[in-house]
């Protein structure tokens, strides 16, 4: 037995005639069929010959006294690849014509074409259902950058072109049987020499642009649990984009409030994801409490708190649109209002105040950041603080 050798498809089964010539061509250079994967071709390499190929559209498996037939004119089965099977016969032994007769070639046909255009009439509502799903996601939704941020959104492209071009070969291959199908009623013969290098380069390239963009669609998400990464905020200095508690209250007794779960101080936590829109993710909580201190209102011992999410985009055209999607997120209070502050250390500043709630919400360049501030410090002392670490180095 020689050795096999594998090469993609690159053409649709369907194509009769293309796939029978280049079946011949593969044999002439050495390479004869074994036998038809979902993407391979496999062949054995040997000598070059002359061979004939034909393919037939059968709905049952033939049996071993029509094999007998086909073997007594010339033809030896192949290969198969669902319905389509596949015969060989040596150009110089071959004595007749697999199918002497196109009209009933024709007529074989015809369930095929009838069970692809119920295939088509099916994949056509799926995909007006699909691609309206898609489409409302975004359309109706109140914060689509921070859900394009957060979310899946490439990865959610990638599979809506990919489905598209699944729905074109569906509607290509359809066409294709059914100009044959309508070829062969008239009388005409298949063309077995037809010329099959243009379709087969037309099939590369798609492959080539396709193929990765479904790789994609199944590592991105990989990517994203694996990068992503939960743990206890350092009490000590460290590198992260965020201001520490004890930078805005200044009583010595200021004291960290815990509470673990998970080997993780949820209380004093950061969070770490990764997009492909926005590589650099954190959501930093941190919490205190000063004993010895009330709360302003007298409800109970003083325990200001600050959470930090900040976002590094692929794209700095994204970070306005993030900014208003996360004020349109975290304002609750319908009352509350959110005021534009010009500040030379940010493209954009917006802060709100609501008792002892203050939010800043800011960009610059493509870095976007939203502070939540509980305590009784004003929001004016915090702002200058926030500018320092924006002009810092940022990981």
């Amino acid at each position: 037995m020689g050795k096999i050798v594998r090469r993609l498809m690159l053409d649709d089964i369907y194509a009769i005639g293309r796939n029978e010539s280049w079946f011949s061509g593969m044999a002439r250079k050495g390479l004869h069929l074994k036998k038809i994967g979902r993407l391979f071709v496999y062949f054995e390499k040997g000598e070059p010959k002359e061979t004939n190929y034909r393919i037939d559209y059968l709905k049952e498996a033939p049996s071993q006294e029509q094999l007998d037939v086909y073997h007594d004119c010339g033809w030896n089965f192949i290969a198969k690849a669902g319905y389509f099977y596949v015969f060989s016969a040596d150009e110089k032994s071959c004595t007749t014509e697999l199918h002497t007769d196109p009209v009933e070639q024709g007529f074989a046909l015809s369930e095929l074409n009838q069970r692809l255009r119920n295939n088509l009439i099916i994949l056509s509502i799926v995909m007006v259902v699909f691609l309206g799903m898609m489409i409302s996601v975004y359309y109706f939704n109140d914060e689509p950058f921070l859900y394009m941020i957060k979310g899946q959104f490439v990865q959610q492209m990638f599979i809506v072109i990919v489905e598209l071009y699944v729905f074109y070969s569906v509607i290509r291959n359809y066409r294709v049987v059914r100009k044959l199908k309508q070829s062969l009623l008239r009388g005409a013969e298949i063309d077995h020499n037809q010329d099959y290098r243009k379709a087969r380069l037309l099939g590369g390239i798609w492959a080539g642009v396709f193929l990765p963009m479904a790789l994609f669609t199944i590592f991105i998400p990989i990517v994203d649990i694996a990068r992503s990464n939960d743990y206890t905020l350092s009490e000590g200095n460290t590198n992260l984009p965020i201001i520490r508690l004890a930078e805005i209250e200044k009583s010595p007794n200021l004291r960290r409030k815990t509470g673990y779960y998970d080997n993780v101080d949820r209380e004093n936590r950061v969070s770490f994801d990764w997009s492909l829109l926005a590589p650099v993710q954190y959501e930093i909580d941190e919490h205190g409490v000063i004993n010895g201190e009330m709360w302003g209102d007298n409800s109970g011992v003083y325990s200001p708190s600050i959470t930090t999410r900040y976002y590094k985009l692929t794209f700095r055209s994204m970070a306005e649109n993030l900014t208003l999607d996360l004020i349109n997120r975290y304002v609750w209070r319908d009352n509350s209002e959110v005021k534009e502050v010009k500040h030379p250390s940010f493209d954009k500043l917006y802060m709100v105040e609501d008792g002892i709630s203050k939010q800043i919400f800011a960009y610059l360049d493509n870095q976007v950041v939203h502070v939540t501030y509980y305590g009784e410090e004003g929001i004016e002392d915090i702002i200058p603080i926030l500018a320092q670490k924006m002009k810092e180095v940022i990981p």
